[in-house]
């Protein structure tokens, strides 16, 4: 169907396959020689976070990621870090780039309507995304470890979690200017990056 509506148009290509299972960085060299690439989507809503987090984690050559999703997932995904909204997948977002929501789609918008209703966002990428000083592989683990147990405090959800002494969960809250009780949902981006960089040698 999509190779008959498209046949008119010279500067298409279509790339049957999964995207999970491609090798997207070699298709983009093959396609692109490494130019910039805006990426435009409409998600398979079930898998939203694995395709986001592939493209984002690659490290392509990407400038903008501009999706559709579905409008909860919109809403976490463009969260402010340290509210409530936000989740392990806010953090990894704002990590790599900027996300705001562009436009909302009505369930009303799609013919057999679907029980949802969807949103559009973009994530404009950051050029350096690596913050000075941080070990990224520990900074995930520990993003992961405190909202999968997000109603614990953070001495309790890494200690159990991560193996990492409660006391010394507790000095590196003071020492980052966190409360003691502080839960990873309250915390901003740059005080997570603060965290991570004073628990990464612990």
């Amino acid at each position: 169907m999509l190779e008959e509506t498209l046949a008119d148009f010279d500067n298409v290509k279509i790339v049957p396959g999964d995207i999970m299972k491609i090798d997207v960085a070699a298709l983009l060299r093959q396609e692109f020689g490494g130019l910039p690439v805006a990426v435009c989507a409409n998600l398979p809503y079930y898998i939203t976070s694995p395709i986001l987090m592939l493209l984002l984690e690659s490290r392509l050559p990407l400038t903008s990621i501009t999706v559709m999703v579905q409008k909860e997932a919109a809403q976490r995904l463009c969260a402010q870090v340290g509210t409530r909204e936000a989740g392990a997948i806010t953090v990894g977002v704002h990590y790599y780039g900027e996300a705001r929501q562009l436009f909302p789609v009505s369930r009303g918008s799609f013919m057999p309507a679907p029980n949802v209703d969807s949103a559009v966002i973009r994530i404009d990428l950051h050029e350096n995304p690596h913050p000075e000083g941080l070990d990224e592989g520990f900074f995930f683990r520990m993003v992961k470890a405190g909202f999968s147990q997000r109603r614990k405090t953070l001495a309790n959800s890494l200690a159990s979690l991560l193996g990492i002494p409660k006391q010394a969960v507790y000095d590196a809250l003071e020492q980052a200017g966190l409360a003691p009780a502080a839960r990873i949902e309250q915390l901003t981006m740059e005080q997570l990056f603060a965290l991570a960089r004073i628990l990464q040698s612990a």
